[in-house]
């Protein structure tokens, strides 16, 4: 696991370090600085927003979910190792991608993580820590707001706890905000805390600058990456802390600067246009030279605020990127694609893909290769359509394929029973999961950047009831992800819905707890007698839930929980 903080020597006074920290005027630069992190060198980077999985799509751009190193927050580490199943749609992440295209390391990096203020009920927005949040419900104007553990815009409150992925803007009057690609409600407990937004203020004095009304203390053990780059006024920043603030302070424990000095090769970088000057502007905080004759008219048509994709080559230098192409989201609206496995059945209006909670209940899906009927667990299906209309937490379909088998290389996501273990032989064993009324077998070899999820290796016993994230080959399953299931085997067993005797499942953010039910996936869950594991624990708004159900009265009839497990 990589922290990434690093500790200044007690030698050096504290004048001289804050300068060298803040200005890199007593000895230039890299004092103040990480091992150099992750997301930065290498041969080429893509910046910007989940919208499909297939492997894992980047702005419309699919790459392979199989081959990076995964890195998300916790409340201990600003990146530490995750699953591939970490990322989220609309998440915003920065892909490192190695000589031949492939991603070697992906970091999840929420914009704001914080406590609702100034909330809107008219929809215009929020804040959080006193950063503008704007939401996003026309496809034309950039990824449209999907939410996670919320049923909506209308689920939000005034201090609740939030984390927010999505781009910087500036509006007419020069104010930053971010427009908000996704929204999650996190449990009240939560102590981490980010905020984004452009430096000003910079008092070395003081070792503070300001993001808007937000005071950022900078102090001994604050990390500030890449290691190549200094803190200015003017940069657009992501700062990390691990305490909650005190007034309108946040003391920082890591500084990511939005910066691509040090980086080579080919960038694609989606967001929003801001600074336009001519031929030169920026997207979500990087500057781009699009002054290519090939590119006047699309340039000429830029807005300030409009989402746009860029692709190009980055000068390691300045950080620039030239540009070689720019599509307008406008031009071209981003539709939502899940290809993958279906997980968490319980109905052709609410199963998931990709961990993507999907409907395809409506007159105007279309179907090839089967029909709604056909939908089950383990079922490969390549799914076309958009987050629900408004902004939503449900992807409704447009377009659903079937496959009867997943080709070579697909991805595939199955819950089953683990058997014949071998740790020995590199760690092969055998997955059992129930598809279409049946029970099917694969071999399964542990991939090289095997992550485990909800547990550790040692809990790969036979008998383990798993979900796994893997590659189809000839020889069976490569498994890049293991996740330990929160229930028992017996109740994660996974019915494939229809029958009032059947044990369903599904899989997400806990929200709108109240005595006697919550929501999961737009499932509305009765809590009744359940098992809650761990034992002891109580549930929670923002909990991340594994829920086995049945529906005494048939389908339609109510969602009754047999056991809730907690992931911890």
């Amino acid at each position: 696991m990589k922290t990434y903080r690093s500790l200044i020597g007690a030698a050096l006074a504290l004048c001289t370090l804050l300068l060298s920290i803040l200005l890199t005027s007593c000895g230039g630069g890299g004092t103040f600085a990480s091992s150099g992190g992750v997301g930065t060198g290498g041969t080429g980077i893509s910046m910007g927003t989940v919208t499909g999985f297939g492997s894992v799509v980047v702005d419309g751009t699919s790459y392979n979910s199989a081959t990076p190193n995964y890195f998300a927050g916790t409340d201990q580490s600003e990146a530490a190792q995750a699953p591939s199943t970490a990322v989220d749609l609309g998440d915003q992440l920065r892909v490192q991608l190695d000589s031949q295209g492939n991603p070697s390391t992906v970091i999840i990096e929420p914009q704001l993580m914080g406590t609702v203020a100034n909330f809107d009920p008219s929809g215009s927005g929020f804040t959080v820590n006193g950063v503008a949040v704007r939401v996003n419900a026309n496809p034309a104007s950039g990824p449209v707001t999907y939410y996670t553990g919320l049923s909506g815009y209308s689920g939000l409150s005034n201090g609740m706890q939030v984390g927010v992925h999505g781009s910087y803007g500036v509006d007419a009057g020069g104010q930053g905000y971010i427009q908000a690609t996704r929204i999650e409600q996190l449990p009240a407990t939560n102590p981490v805390v980010r905020v984004t937004g452009v430096v000003a203020k910079l008092n070395p004095a003081t070792g503070t600058f300001q993001i808007g009304s937000t005071i950022v203390q900078v102090g001994a053990s604050t990390a500030v990456e890449p290691s190549q780059a200094s803190l200015a006024n003017g940069q657009l920043v992501n700062v990390w802390s691990r305490a909650q603030p005190s007034g309108n302070v946040i003391a920082a424990d890591l500084i990511r600067i939005r910066t691509l000095q040090g980086t080579t090769g080919a960038v694609q970088v989606g967001g929003l246009v801001s600074a336009r000057s001519g031929a030169s502007f920026q997207v979500d905080g990087i500057p781009v030279d699009a002054s290519a004759a090939s590119l006047a008219s699309a340039v000429q048509g830029l807005t300030l605020g409009e989402y746009v994709v860029v692709q190009g080559q980055a000068d390691g230098a300045s950080g620039v990127v030239k540009a070689s192409s720019i599509r307008s989201y406008a031009a071209n609206p981003s539709q939502v694609e899940l290809r993958g496995t279906i997980t968490g059945f319980v109905s052709a209006s609410s199963f998931l893909v990709r961990g993507v909670p999907v409907d395809a209940s409506g007159q105007g899906a279309v179907f090839t290769g089967g029909s709604s009927a056909s939908l089950s667990n383990g079922v490969f299906v390549d799914i076309v359509g958009n987050v629900a209309s408004g902004g939503g937490n449900v992807v409704t379909a447009s377009t659903v394929a079937l496959q009867s088998n997943p080709g070579e290389g697909e991805t595939v996501d199955y819950q089953g029973t683990v058997s014949n273990l071998n740790a020995a032989a590199a760690g092969t064993f055998t997955l059992t999961w129930q598809s279409e009324g049946a029970m099917h077998t694969s071999s399964v070899i542990l991939a090289p950047n095997v992550v485990y999820s909800n547990g550790s290796a040692s809990q790969l016993i036979n008998g383990a009831s798993v979900e796994i994230e893997a590659t189809n080959t000839a020889g069976g399953l490569m498994a890049y992800t293991v996740s330990f299931q929160g229930l028992s085997t017996s109740s994660a067993s996974g019915g494939d819905g229809g029958s009032s005797s059947a044990t369903l499942e599904t899989k997400g953010t806990l929200y709108g707890l109240n005595a006697t039910s919550f929501m999961v996936n737009n499932v509305p869950i009765q809590i009744g007698g359940a098992t809650i594991k761990p034992l002891g624990t109580a549930l929670a708004n923002g909990q991340s839930v594994d829920v086995s159900f049945t529906q005494p009265n048939g389908p339609g009839g109510g969602n009754l929980a047999q056991e809730i497990g907690i992931e911890q």
